[in-house]
């Protein structure tokens, strides 16, 4: 280098220069080794937000973690019975987010057993699942009160017991459910809306001497009574079957009542039915989240009938293999966790988000919670046969 023409601040310039190049560089790579591993990893799902999600139930009574591990996790699924169409989807839409890309990522291996209402057969199969050294137990459980012990003893192996749907009274089970009172509060709340706080109204509830049933009932009427134009002419038992609630409504359509609104649990395609055969006029109702009624509410609102979709999704199963999943990998969750509860109205109510045409009736369309990572399509669903 001639030494008449050296400049040292442009010397120390030009190393500052490609300092701050290699420095990019090593960022970008950086930053493109993140996207990748993010794309790899165990919890990539569109708006999928463990916060919102897994939210504490309001008699949530402590925050429950375990030593973290490394997956994918082998998890065991206890089911009771398969006795209608919204447990048959709950089985379907687990193994479909288990043969899923990102499923396939979390879980190595998932045993699935559905034991009917025979407590001490789905003991038995819990306890087999915890001898083969499952990572997690999913539980629907036959009866609220009856696992406790075998709950304590996965605990005591540290396998987490995540109950759901009909939940378990064991102090050591995670809960994941959805707040059924709320629930039936929303569909009342809606229907009075409707109604301008006015009306004959026809309750179709559940299966009687259920919790979940007492639940919504509770919900419902808790708003029903604070508005003392509501008057309650009829509480009819449905079972949330639709061939019940049919059989139910139109017995009661033939006393020729005047109603002026409809509350059902479950089953309202059946109710629907009711309504066509007599050629009632229609009138707002507020109702589960099966696919004929969300499709009634979406094409049949110039005729009248317009209102609420509450869901009790099949997909609550998927939550609970989420909530498994995190504790596994070491987050702390409730130990009782109200999972948001989808719902749509003929006001906000869209073809293939809420329901979905060419997709039978009694197929429960909220099957989508996007905050929960439950991104399933119908054909995904549909496509897995259980035995």
């Amino acid at each position: 280098m001639n030494s008449r023409n050296f400049n040292p601040f442009i010397s120390v310039s030009l190393m500052i220069s490609i300092i701050i190049l290699l420095l990019a560089s090593s960022q970008q790579r950086v930053a493109a080794q993140t996207v990748q591993a993010t794309m790899e990893g165990t919890s990539i799902s569109t708006g999928y937000d463990p916060d919102v999600c897994f939210r504490a139930a309001s008699n949530n009574d402590k925050t429950v973690s375990y030593p973290a591990k490394t997956g994918p996790f082998k998890l065991g699924i206890s089911n009771s019975f398969l006795g209608n169409s919204w447990r048959t989807q709950m089985i379907q839409m687990a193994t479909a987010f288990g043969n899923s890309p990102e499923g396939k990522a979390l879980i190595s291996e998932m045993t699935i057993v559905s034991s009917g209402q025979d407590v001490e057969a789905q003991i038995a199969a819990m306890d087999n699942m915890i001898s083969k050294g499952v990572d997690a137990i999913i539980l629907n459980a036959a009866t609220p009160d009856a696992f406790n012990a075998a709950i304590k003893r996965a605990v005591d192996a540290g396998i987490p017991v995540i109950s759901f749907d009909n939940v378990v009274t064991a102090p050591d089970a995670i809960i994941v459910n959805e707040d059924q009172v709320q629930f039936g509060g929303l569909m009342a709340t809606d229907l009075v809306k409707r109604l301008n706080g006015k009306g004959n109204v026809v309750m179709v509830n559940g299966v009687p001497g259920t919790g979940v049933d007492e639940d919504r009932q509770k919900g419902a009427m808790d708003v029903f009574s604070k508005n003392p134009g509501i008057k309650i002419i009829a509480k009819l038992q449905g079972d949330w079957d639709s061939g019940i609630a049919q059989t139910a409504m139109t017995d009661f359509l033939a006393t020729k009542p005047t109603i002026d609104g409809v509350w059902v649990e479950g089953g309202a395609p059946g109710v629907i039915q009711a309504f066509k055969n007599v050629q009632h006029p229609w009138v707002p109702m507020a109702s589960e989240a099966e696919n004929g009624f969300r499709k009634a509410l979406a094409t049949m609102k110039d005729q009248g009938l317009v209102g609420i979709s509450v869901g009790q999704t099949p997909g609550m199963i998927t939550v609970a293999m989420r909530a498994a999943i995190e504790l596994l990998q070491g987050r702390k969750l409730p130990r009782v966790i109200a999972m948001p509860i989808p719902m749509t109205t003929t006001e906000t109510i869209k073809e293939g988000v809420d329901y979905f045409s060419g997709v039978p009736d009694d197929f429960f369309a909220a099957i989508k919670i996007p905050t929960c990572g439950v991104d399933l399509t119908p054909e995904q669903i549909l496509s897995v046969k259980v035995q």
